[in-house]
């Protein structure tokens, strides 16, 4: 099942982060950059009564992957059917989360060390669904962290008939470490997604993690991998994807206009004011004053107007900000 859409450049699901407000405001930035939902749990879009909230996609020109949750292909058969009659561009099965939570429920990086019931679950993912099935894992975990033991489960887990492989470049560690240490601490390798696109060349492989700036990104093209995968940097900075359009896709630049930019934002929030929460609407936003001249004032006062549901005073103080400094 393959789709016209390009993972030269795509924004990794971030637990939080990478909501449908989240997307919204990276479409302002960049059209042709590849998005994520969050990760959801297969038995929540099932069972929650908030799943329309969960399966939320709002109306924008980028392709988005739904990341799912979960082992029970049984499960994921019934998601998958949901999913699809969402206007979601594909279904992205995690198998690289190493949270507890993620653990118990017996899904995300563990379910490397059980490579047949990844297969199955791709399996019946794609059996159930019109659109396409991929998959985001580690290089390995825990022990199981050789070259050998990475392309022995690609190697299987590609008989599911999935062609497209997001990698995050270490290895999960499950105990002892959480998930902010496991996107530090293991090393990167590289290298190890070098060797298996070599490997299985007619595979198309995504490289995830450790990527601090474009031109790192750029630079990692030039390898044989298929594209770049980003979550802090644009996180840390949204405003970055400006950019992307025509470093990565060789589209004329556009300069990006704060004032405009923040009026079309405001103006969504104010169409979704009830849906969500004020401080959950406007945190994609927020997420632009880290590390600039005076942020923690300004992140103070931010979070004194949200209180006071000022979201008019809100959308004048955007204004006032000097952008020069955040763009």
């Amino acid at each position: 099942m393959n789709n016209v859409f390009s993972r030269t450049f795509c924004v990794a699901p971030m637990m939080g982060y990478t909501t449908p407000h989240a997307r919204y405001l990276y479409s302002l930035l960049s059209t042709r950059s590849y998005l994520f939902t969050e990760m959801i749990a297969a038995k929540s879009i099932i069972y929650s009564k908030n799943k329309s909230i969960l399966l939320k996609n709002i109306n924008i020109k980028n392709p988005v992957a739904f990341q799912i949750g979960g082992s029970d292909p049984e499960d994921l058969a019934r998601t998958a059917e949901i999913i699809q009659k969402n206007g979601f561009s594909e279904i992205n099965l995690n198998v690289g989360c190493p949270s507890k939570a993620v653990q118990k429920g017996r899904f995300g990086a563990c379910l490397m060390k059980e490579k047949n019931l990844v297969k199955k679950c791709l399996i019946s993912l794609n059996t159930n669904s019109s659109i396409k099935v991929t998959m985001k894992c580690r290089l390995g975990v825990d022990e199981f962290d050789s070259y050998e033991f990475f392309k022995e489960f690609i190697e299987h887990i590609l008989d599911s008939g999935i062609d497209t492989i997001y990698i995050h470049a270490r290895k999960a560690i499950l105990k002892g470490l959480n998930p902010k240490g496991n996107r530090n601490i293991p090393p990167l390798k590289y290298e190890y997604v070098n060797r298996i696109k070599e490997d299985f060349p007619d595979t198309r492989f995504i490289l995830n993690g450790g990527i601090n700036n474009l031109s790192q990104a750029k630079n990692l093209m030039l390898s044989n991998i298929d594209g770049v995968m980003v979550g802090r940097l644009v996180k840390s900075n949204p405003f970055i994807l400006n950019q992307v359009d025509s470093l990565f896709y060789g589209e004329k630049y556009r300069d990006t206009n704060f004032m405009q930019i923040t009026k079309n934002y405001f103006s969504y929030i104010k169409e979704n004011i009830g849906c969500d929460s004020i401080y959950r609407l406007l945190s994609p936003f927020i997420s632009i004053f880290f590390g600039i001249p005076n942020s923690r004032n300004i992140k103070i006062q931010i979070h004194k107007k949200i209180k006071s549901n000022s979201i008019d005073e809100l959308e004048n103080f955007f204004y006032e900000i000097n952008n020069k400094s955040i763009i």
